[in-house]
């Protein structure tokens, strides 16, 4: 078996690092939320705004696989930062898992009896498969949990980055398994077995799933994630450096019934519903097992990973890392107010935002610190503009505003209403 490499609630993960989990601007359901204060500044009402819609660059708004906004359940913006409660768990399991599979592997290397052997390697597939079933509910168990309000955003962060090192480890374990079979003479160990299980443990990992586990360990630094969820489905999304992160997953598109798909047709749907991503690709591949076809299509710096229904044909999977510099934006809205123009290129809600400030008279790049809020709750700080005025953030589900804090007193504040995905990437 070839090993293929690891290519919504809203969460925000909070730019600097500490250990806790605190309400973030646009909190639905957090306690002890400060109102934002009656401010109504002189120079407020001195502005002027456009917007207009439209695509930058050579293409859309890049198609993702969305959860449809009638579905979601539950919606939230925390801030996260590193957890050393969990990060310790992680490191414990990580080692015992290594010490079975190592043992395991010396075990059966001094077995003698083929016959044995054989049977070893059988029983452990067969509970690495009981294993799987036990993560997959795992992680069902979290979404609903979170879609009902048993679990806060930290828990759920958690209990994901928790299942993708499972899986990592049980991948581990059965790559040493598969190696240890092919030394036997009669080979019995089933490929499509193997096949099933390496990808029954890739839709359980996600390169979004390694950031967290970077940002619980404190690894890196806190960083803002969105988390949507519903009808047992999950998108979750950020910002990692100077890459968007995305995973979406909608089981629930999977049907029972006869594999119709084919290489040539998967190579076709990918092609369909990520063009931009398709025409910027260096290069790609497709392989599956009865049920599922993964399509992992490499571009510079980026990947897109796709899982697709066998019977269905649909993509209920999804995986993006995205360099910021391969974002379309969609609609733009300028403001110019207290010196300051502020232009808001948009994506869609969950999506990358690019907020720039320049000088209204000169259109040299400020350095200005950059807010947002929404609902009335203190507005939070979500980064500060770089050498080109730039502030790349997430965007909020609903409605809101954005402030920009300029030198001395300038202030700028535009007030935005994000799209739903399905709304502006046509791509369901």
């Amino acid at each position: 078996m070839k090993f293929l490499p690891v290519v919504v609630v809203a969460v925000i993960v909070a730019t600097v690092m500490g250990v806790g989990l605190a309400p973030l601007a646009g909190d639905s359901g957090g306690d002890g939320q400060s109102e934002i204060e009656e401010f109504s500044p002189a120079y407020a009402t001195d502005a002027t705004s456009t917007t207009q819609t439209g695509s930058s660059g050579d293409g859309s708004v890049l198609n993702v696989l969305a959860l449809p906004s009638d579905s979601i359940e539950r919606s939230d913006l925390r801030r996260q930062y590193a957890d050393l409660g969990p990060a310790a768990g992680f490191d414990t399991d990580g080692t015992t898992s290594q010490l079975v599979t190592r043992s395991l592997e010396t075990e059966l290397e001094s077995t003698t009896s083929e016959a044995e052997r054989r049977e070893r390697i059988d029983q452990e597939l067969a509970q690495i498969e009981d294993d799987i079933d036990e993560l997959e509910s795992k992680e069902r168990t979290a979404i609903r949990g979170f879609s009902n309000g048993e679990l806060e955003p930290r828990e759920l962060v958690s209990e994901l980055a928790a299942v993708h090192l499972q899986a990592n480890a049980l991948r581990e374990r059965t790559g040493m398994l598969e190696s240890q079979a092919a030394e036997l003479e009669e080979q019995t160990v089933s490929t499509d077995q193997l096949e099933r299980i390496e990808y029954d443990l890739r839709m359980l990992e996600s390169p979004l799933r390694a950031h967290a586990v970077s940002v619980l360990r404190a690894d890196r630094p806190a960083n803002r994630i969105m988390i949507e969820t519903g009808n047992d489905e999950l998108a979750l999304s950020a910002i990692d450096d100077d890459e968007y992160v995305r995973e979406v997953n909608r089981n629930t598109l999977r049907e029972s019934g006869q594999n119709t798909l084919t290489p040539e047709r998967a190579e076709e749907i990918t092609q369909e519903k990520y063009p931009t991503l398709w025409n910027r690709s260096t290069s790609w591949s497709s392989d599956g097992t009865e049920s599922v076809f993964m399509m992992s299509v490499l571009f510079e710096r980026g990947e897109l990973r796709t899982f697709i229904d066998g019977p269905s044909e649909q993509t209920f999977i999804e995986h993006q890392r995205i360099p910021l510099e391969f974002v379309e934006t969609g609609e733009s809205t300028n403001k110019v107010q207290d010196g300051l123009n502020v232009t808001v290129d948009q994506t869609y809600a969950g999506g990358p935002l690019r907020i720039t400030v320049t000088d209204a008279d000169s259109g040299e790049p400020l350095d200005a610190t950059v807010t947002i809020g929404q609902d009335g709750q203190e507005s939070q700080p979500v980064g500060t503009a770089d050498e080109n005025g730039v502030v790349w953030t997430l965007t909020p589900r609903d409605q809101f505003t954005i402030t920009v804090l300029g030198e001395g007193t300038s202030a700028a504040f535009v007030d935005i209403t994000p799209q739903s995905p399905e709304s502006v990437t046509g791509n369901q």
